[in-house]
C-alpha cells in the first residue's frame, strides 16, 4: 500500500497542554508519527513517500481565508515573540455577546480557537499545511485512478478543525480538504472512526448533499468535544439526511462497536459514493489514555476488512490514537484488513 507522509509533522511539537486549568504533558506529539511509521516499516508491504511540493492545496475550499491568515500570522508571532520562553500560545478569553469584536492578538486567539488543548507554536502552521498537502496529494492519486487505496500518515490530526477555528489538537481539516477535491468527481462518503466525534468534518459538510459524513464515537455527553456528535444531528438544507452520528457509551467493547460499524457500512452502501474516506482514529483502543472504549488490537483488522468489502476507491487519513505502545499495531492491523 502507498503511504503518503506529512514531511513537516515534527515542526509541531507541543510539550504541554492545558486541561481544566492544569498544565499536563501533551498527548499529541511527534512520537505518535514515529510509532506508526516504525510499525509500518516492521510489517512490510508499505511504500512510504512524501508528497511533492504543491502551491495549490485548496485550504480555502473548506476553511475561511481569514482563519488561514490568522494561523499563519500567529505561528510567526510565536516564533518572534516568545524566544527564550515557552513558545506555546493558547487562548485565554473567548468571544461573547451578540456581536463580538476582536482586534488584538490575545482576542484573536480566542476567536480562532475553541479550547485550551490546541496550542500554537512556531512550526504549527507548517505542520498543519503538511498534513493538508499530503491528504490533497493522496486525493489526486485516487482521482487519477492510479491507486485504489492510499493511507496518509500525518499529524497533527484534523477532524476537529472547523471552517474557522482550531481545536482538539487540529488546525486544518485534512479529511475535508481531500473530500472537497474529490466531490466534483462524484459523491464522497466519510466515515470517522476516531473515539472523539469529528465535529469539524460534520459542520463543514452539514448542508451538502454530495458528501455523506458518518461518525462512530464515544458518547459526547461524557467525551470531547461534548457539544456535537448526537444522533439528532442529521444535516440541514440540502444536506438533510447526509450526516449520521453513532455514539456509543463509554466502556463499549467489540459487540456494541460491531453493531454501530454495521450501521455505518449500511449508510455508505445506501449513499453509493464514488469515493470513500476513512478518518482513522485508533483511540477507541482499550489502552488509550484519553479514549474510554475497550477495543482490543486485533479487532482493528476486522474493522478494516469491513471497509474492504465496500470495494470503493478509499483514502485513509490518520487521526487520533495516543498510546505509543499500541497505536502502530492498531494502524497496521486496520490497513492489513482493508488491503488483504
Amino acid at each position: 500500500m502507498r503511504v503518503i507522509l506529512n514531511p513537516w509533522q515534527a515542526d509541531h511539537a507541543p510539550t504541554m497542554e492545558l486541561d481544566g486549568g492544569d498544565i499536563i504533558p501533551a498527548y499529541e506529539t511527534p512520537s505518535r508519527f514515529t510509532a506508526i511509521r516504525k510499525a509500518l516499516e516492521a510489517a512490510g508491504g508499505f511504500t512510504l513517500e512524501e508528497p511533492p511540493p504543491s502551491p495549490d492545496v485548496p485550504l480555502t475550499a473548506v476553511h475561511h481565508a481569514d482563519y488561514v491568515a490568522f494561523l499563519r500570522q500567529a505561528c510567526s508571532q510565536a516564533q518572534h515573540n516568545r524566544r527564550g520562553s515557552s513558545p506555546h500560545l493558547w487562548p485565554s478569553v473567548f468571544p461573547f455577546g451578540p456581536n463580538p469584536q476582536t482586534h488584538n492578538a490575545k482576542a484573536l486567539r480566542g476567536r480562532y480557537c475553541y479550547d485550551t488543548y490546541t496550542p500554537l507554536l512556531p512550526g504549527t502552521f507548517a505542520a498543519a499545511l503538511g498534513g493538508a498537502t499530503a491528504a490533497s496529494y493522496a486525493a489526486k492519486l485516487l482521482a487519477s485512478g492510479r491507486e485504489t487505496c492510499v493511507y496518509v500518515l500525518t499529524r497533527p490530526p484534523g477532524h476537529h478543525a472547523e471552517a474557522d477555528r482550531c481545536g482538539g489538537y487540529c488546525y486544518f481539516n485534512n479529511v475535508a480538504v481531500a473530500a472537497a477535491m474529490l466531490a466534483p468527481l462524484g459523491p464522497v462518503a466519510i466515515v470517522d472512526l476516531d473515539v472523539h466525534h469529528g465535529n469539524g468534518t460534520q459542520h463543514i459538510f452539514y448542508d451538502r448533499a454530495d458528501v455523506l459524513t458518518v461518525s462512530v464515537h464515544g458518547d459526547p455527553h461524557d467525551l470531547y468535544p461534548f457539544f456535537s456528535g448526537y444522533p439528532d444531528e442529521t444535516g440541514t438544507g440540502a444536506g438533510i439526511g447526509t450526516n449520521l452520528n453513532l455514539p456509543l457509551p463509554l466502556g463499549s467493547g467489540v459487540p456494541k462497536y460491531r453493531v454501530a460499524l454495521t450501521q455505518a457500512i449500511e449508510a455508505v452502501v445506501r449513499f453509493q459514493p464514488t469515493f470513500l474516506i476513512v478518518a482513522l482514529g485508533v483511540d477507541a483502543h482499550e489502552a488509550d489514555p484519553i479514549g474510554g472504549m475497550t477495543l482490543p488490537t486485533p479487532f482493528f483488522e476486522e474493522i478494516g476488512t469491513q471497509f474492504r468489502q465496500l470495494q470503493q476507491p478509499t483514502l485513509i487519513v490518520q487521526e487520533g490514537g495516543y498510546n505509543l505502545d499500541v497505536v502502530g499495531d492498531c494502524v497496521v492491523n486496520f490497513l492489513k484488513g482493508i488491503a488483504s
